[in-house]
């Protein structure tokens, strides 16, 4: 599939997705990077290094930004402590493109795949029921 077709059918997945599909492609997407960014620090490639973790650093702050804000005002534990996680990985990120250690990037893509797995968990129970309702085969008898 050339890059042309392929970023058309991820923008076409993206304007399509409901908030929870978003935020699992959002978690998919930033470890992808971790990974890409890894393999080119091991590479010795500094500017693809440079470029990938900068690409995992906006997709943690747009988690970050994906917060409900109603819930964090209010003191919401879940949300506050989720906060706190982004902002620290987002931190980690920073300091492992700085010092170009892979420590950090291996350390916050570990979270990132434990909180791809519990999203995963959430939005799949979210569409499971609605997906069976969808699939039910219809049988008619005719005489």
């Amino acid at each position: 599939m050339n890059r042309n077709a392929y970023r058309q059918y991820s923008q076409v997945q993206i304007k399509t997705a409901n908030k929870g599909k978003l935020i699992v492609m959002l978690y998919q997407g930033a470890i992808r990077f971790m990974k890409k960014a890894l393999i080119q620090l091991e590479q010795k490639d500094m500017e693809g290094k440079g470029k990938s973790l900068i690409r995992a650093q906006d997709i943690v702050l747009e988690l970050l930004y994906a917060l409900d804000q109603d819930m964090l005002a209010k003191g919401n534990e879940l949300a506050l402590n989720l906060q706190r996680l982004y902002l620290y990985c987002y931190r980690r990120l920073v300091r492992a493109n700085v010092d170009m250690n892979p420590e950090p990037i291996k350390e916050v893509a570990e979270l990132m795949a434990s909180l791809l797995e519990a999203w995963e968990k959430v939005v799949g129970s979210q569409v499971e029921p609605e997906a069976e309702k969808q699939v039910q085969p219809r049988v008619a008898i005719t005489g």
